[in-house]
């Protein structure tokens, strides 16, 4: 059977384009760890600053991401939830590369919970052209104790 150039080329198109748009959503959607960003600490205990690969440009930049935004304190966890404001009851916390490391209240005269969450761990944050984004906390139900406690979706 003798098949055509056209008719070969045709289809392997789906293919490409589909690896292609895998290309291109990587371009504008990346982690701390596939941008290449150094300097990664905090001030005032919840604002994360890094200066990172810019995705798609091949610069760099400092981007800055309040946590307030992404993290909320329950029962000394830390736990994925947009605006969960932890910063208030969460302290002290810093960086260790990626990974966020903190003492969170359990509860008035209760004591404290150690956490420590890698930020690079489920596409946490992400990279975008300007800025520094929260994930969506779709599919985000991680949970756990003690030194390798993860967050989960409160």
């Amino acid at each position: 059977m003798k098949t055509s150039f056209a008719s070969t080329t045709l289809a392997i198109l789906p293919i490409l384009a589909t690896v292609s748009a895998f290309e291109v959503a990587d371009i504008y959607k990346t982690t701390l760890g596939r941008s290449k960003c150094t300097d990664i600490h905090l001030t005032e205990g919840h604002v994360l600053h890094a200066n990172c690969d810019k995705p798609g440009y091949g610069s760099r930049a400092d981007y800055q991401l309040d946590l307030n935004s992404c993290l909320a304190n329950y029962l000394g966890s830390l736990n994925h939830r947009a605006n969960g404001g932890f910063g208030g009851s969460c302290d002290p916390c810093h960086m260790d590369g990626t990974k966020l490391i903190c003492e969170c209240s359990i509860g008035a005269g209760l004591g404290t919970m150690h956490n420590e969450v890698e930020l690079n761990d489920w596409d946490f944050i992400q990279v975008h052209d300007e800025i520094l984004t929260c994930a969506t906390p779709v599919g985000l139900e991680m949970r756990g104790t003690g030194k390798n406690a993860r967050f989960f979706t409160a």
